[in-house]
């Protein structure tokens, strides 16, 4: 994968503290980018580390509701690629309140390809959606041909905002591209919160050594994305001229049962660690069974063909990197105690 392009040339990452915009805005760093983060807090400033004084970080309330997004224009002038992470993306978070999640996600969406359009028309435009947004697969693996009958609200606004970048591209010209992630974990993720990465969550609980939980019967199959392969994927599409306009299928491509992501969570921290948790089965929640999209393997065919990705660290591996950072963190916490 070659990722020559972008070396040396401006980058806007919207919502660039968090999750995979942290991980994004440190490879964009390495890479030789000029690198500008848009936030709503500086709380997470530190999942930057060093690359925290190489970056330009500005807060901004992209919200259509609010004020203070009036310095977006200035940060948008010269930029050769914008990276919309910025987004609320909790599916229960959605159906509990649908109008804030309106605004967070197609709002704000909305309202930067407007700006887009205005001050940095030749810019390169990537955002994430999520493969939930088909809703039930009825086949696997999921390709770019499957219909979108999404099943919450998160689902559908990602899906509204697939569709503002299909027009900006097709009205205006703008290169857009959205990825449908699956299931990304990995290192400068919430972790306490399973809202925010089950994979995540349940090692965070196996570090502490605290119980595992699984909905019965647990054979359910999700594909899960190491964070560094997602953050080549995003880069790698705004490179590509293949992309404008388009909409691509994410995941590694290899299903994995539930129960087997967990016994292999489980396994991996007690062999890294030797803190050994137990694995606890409850009845499927009828609230959350009501949004589950069933089983998803992702078939990646279509970008891979387009931009040249593959994914290159395995799931075994990825784990290993995720484990290994985050109980780092917890011993440093230990001794800070």
């Amino acid at each position: 994968m070659d990722f020559a392009e972008i070396a040396g040339r401006k980058v806007l990452i919207t919502g660039g503290l968090g999750f995979i915009g942290s991980n994004l805005a440190i490879r964009c760093v390495e890479l030789g980018c000029h690198v500008t983060l848009i936030t709503r807090s500086l709380t997470k400033k530190e999942n930057l580390g060093s690359a925290l004084d190489r970056v330009k970080i500005q807060e901004v309330n992209l919200s259509t509701s609010d004020n203070t997004n009036e310095g977006l224009p200035s940060l948008l002038v010269g930029q050769d690629y914008i990276f919309h992470m910025a987004a609320q993306t909790s599916h229960l978070d959605s159906m509990l309140t649908p109008t804030i999640d309106l605004e967070a996600n197609c709002g704000a969406t909305l309202a930067l390809l407007e700006a887009c359009r205005h001050i940095c028309p030749d810019a390169s435009i990537v955002m994430p959606g999520t493969v939930t947004q088909l809703g039930h697969a009825n086949k696997l693996p999921v390709s770019e041909d499957h219909s979108d009958w999404p099943l919450t609200f998160y689902d559908a606004h990602k899906l509204t905002c697939e569709k503002y970048l299909y027009v900006y591209y097709m009205n205006y010209g703008l290169k857009t591209t959205m990825l449908r992630l699956a299931n990304v974990f990995g290192e400068r993720q919430q972790v306490n919160n399973p809202k925010r990465g089950i994979l995540n969550y349940m090692m965070w609980r196996a570090i502490n050594g605290k119980d595992l939980t699984v909905y019965e019967p647990g054979n359910f199959i999700r594909d899960y994305s190491y964070v560094q392969n997602c953050v080549d994927a995003l880069i790698l599409s705004g490179i590509s001229p293949n992309t404008n306009g388009k909409a691509y299928i994410f995941g590694s491509g290899i299903g994995l049962e539930f129960q087997e992501m967990v016994n292999e969570v489980v396994e991996t921290v007690h062999t890294l660690t030797g803190i050994k948790s137990d694995i606890v089965r409850v009845p499927f929640p009828l609230d959350e069974k009501k949004m589950d999209v069933g089983d998803f393997v992702a078939d990646n065919r279509k970008l891979c063909d387009d931009t040249g990705w593959y994914p290159r660290i395995g799931f075994a591996d990825g784990l290993r990197n995720t484990i290994s950072y985050y109980s780092d963190r917890l011993v440093e916490a230990l001794d800070e105690s």
